[in-house]
Parts: C-alpha cells; sequence; structure tokens
C-alpha cells in the first residue's frame, strides 16, 4: 500500500513529524536557553548581609518570594530581609502563602519591609507579618479587604436572542456565570466567601500588627491610606525610604559595620524568547487550554476572581 495513494496518510504523518520538529525548537528556546537567575552583591564593611526581596507589581504567584525566603534562610551570612514592596496587591492564596512564609522565617531571622509608592491590599497582608514596616509619607497603603469580581452579559445576551444552556449537578454549580443572573441566595452564599475571607485578612493583620481584632475592623473598610495616615493608625511603625530600612534591619540583627546588600538580578530572555514565549502561552491558554475545553461544553468552571 503506497502512502501517496492515501492523502490522509500521508498528511497525517507530515503532522506527526511537523509537531515533532516544533516541540524539540520550543523545547530548545523555552528550557535549554533559558537565562538563569543571578544575584548582584554589594560589598559592605562586613562580612554578614542582608537578603533584599523585591515585591512589585500585581501579586499573582509566590514561588520566587518562598524559593528567596528559602535561600536567605540557609545562607548563615544573612542576617535579616528588607521586603522593598512596591505593589497594589493581588490574588488572595498567594498574598496569604507569602504572609504564613514569612512568619515561619522569622523564627530564623529578621524581616523588615520598606514600602514605596504602593503598598496596597494583598501587599499589605504580606507586610504586615515583618517585624517591623517603614513606608515613605506619600506611600498608599492599607485598603484591607477583599473583592470578588465576575463579569455579566446576561442582559446583552437576552437582547441579541442567544442563549446558553446549563446541565448542573447542584444549584450553586453554575453560580457567578455572566450568562445568567445571579439569584439572591446564589449571592448571599458568595457574601459568605467574601466576609470568611475579609475576616481571615483583618485576623492576620492583627496578629502581624499585634493590634485587636475589634480596632482592626474599624479601619479596615478597603479605604487606602498615605504612609502619614496609615503611622497614625499603626498600620506601619516608621516614616523612611529603602535604606532607612536597610539601617534598622542591620540594627536589629546585631550587625556592626556597613553590611552587605544582596539583591536579586532577573535577566530577562531576548525579544525573539519572549515572542515565542508569549505565542506558546496563548495557544496553550486560548487554543489547547480550559478557554478550548470549554468552547466545546466539556469542562464547567467560573471565572470568578477572589482578590485582595
Amino acid at each position: 500500500m503506497s502512502v501517496n495513494r492515501h492523502p490522509f496518510l500521508s498528511g497525517l504523518l507530515f503532522l506527526m513529524v511537523f509537531l515533532g520538529i516544533f516541540g524539540v525548537f520550543i523545547y530548545f528556546i523555552l528550557f535549554k536557553f533559558q537565562v538563569k537567575s543571578g544575584y548582584n552583591v554589594v560589598r559592605g564593611s562586613s562580612p554578614y548581609a542582608i537578603g533584599v526581596i523585591n515585591l512589585t507589581g500585581t501579586i499573582t504567584s509566590s514561588s520566587n518570594f518562598v524559593n528567596l525566603l528559602n535561600y536567605y534562610k540557609r545562607d548563615d551570612y544573612v542576617k535579616a530581609v528588607v521586603i522593598r514592596v512596591n505593589s497594589p496587591g493581588g490574588e488572595v492564596a498567594p498574598s496569604q502563602a507569602m504572609y504564613e512564609q514569612l512568619t515561619k522565617f522569622e523564627k530564623h531571622k529578621k524581616v523588615v519591609v520598606s514600602m514605596g509608592s504602593v503598598a496596597a491590599s494583598g501587599a499589605y497582608y504580606v507586610s504586615s507579618a515583618a517585624d517591623e514596616i517603614f513606608a515613605e509619607p506619600g506611600t498608599l497603603t492599607g485598603s484591607i479587604g477583599v473583592i470578588m469580581e465576575m463579569p455579566n452579559v446576561y442582559k446583552l445576551m437576552k437582547k441579541i436572542g442567544v442563549s446558553y444552556n446549563y446541565i448542573v449537578s447542584g444549584p450553586y454549580k453554575d453560580i457567578g456565570t455572566p450568562f445568567k443572573e445571579m439569584t439572591p441566595e446564589q449571592r448571599e452564599k458568595l457574601q459568605g466567601v467574601v466576609m470568611n475571607v475579609y475576616g481571615q485578612f483583618v485576623s492576620a493583620v492583627a496578629k502581624g500588627r499585634n493590634l485587636k481584632v475589634s480596632y482592626v475592623k474599624k479601619i479596615a473598610n478597603g479605604m487606602v491610606y498615605s504612609g502619614e495616615q496609615a503611622k497614625k493608625l499603626h498600620l506601619i511603625d516608621k516614616l523612611g525610604d529603602f535604606q532607612d530600612a536597610v539601617n534598622y534591619a542591620r540594627k536589629i540583627a546585631g550587625i556592626t559595620g556597613r553590611p552587605t546588600v544582596i539583591y536579586q538580578i532577573k535577566r530577562h530572555s531576548d525579544l525573539f524568547q519572549s515572542i515565542i514565549k508569549r505565542t506558546v502561552k496563548s495557544f496553550i491558554d486560548n487554543i489547547g487550554g480550559r478557554s478550548f475545553f470549554k468552547s466545546i461544553g466539556l469542562v464547567s468552571f467560573n471565572d470568578a476572581g477572589l482578590n485582595f
């Protein structure tokens, strides 16, 4: 039997070869040629060091933060850590993971937070675990609260005559879908989730800042505060910049002389690698990932986002 007489087999063979070559190409681009992150060491007069961790941008993952904490915990020359925070907050679980890891880390070494332009919501959640918090007078911080966001387009769908059918195993499986109006019972259930997580937030801040839960609840209304206001409310300890935080960390860690400071250097991939990575991620997310399965009705899930 000749392959040439069977176009389907020829096409299938060509597709398999193409996918194999493409897979090898992607492997080398994403893994073999990946530039690893390193560390920049600013030598001081003391052999002992202070490790710096940058918490910037929207919080979506805790892995890099936790890995750095573990790195500094294992290094006997690192006596304290300064966390430079410049973040509006983000997802609940990563923020909580970083908070918990900081509380464990503090059993071994000191932690000082230096707030930049903004350290709000989930970023404040993480910061509240530190031994001491520094902020600029104009830093925006606080915003203690929880929000659950869900798009809803059912009125638009109804207007253009499009409906969406659901077959669910229980009355709350389709909760939060953008294609149906939320029932009062469903809203009540989700409000319960939000308030439960809000209670966790308040308790964490009260514990980290050594404040009463009743006091934290009074100021935990989602309001953002300036650094000066936050100091009066006992949400931070001192007004000062990054260098002030480093000096304070040196003092409480018992380091004599000017400490060595360790920064992580994040080397970015070149433009070609970045384009390839974004293309592959887009393919996985939108074609080979959840959107694909959702589009053919195999998987049911909610697009609700719970954030600090």
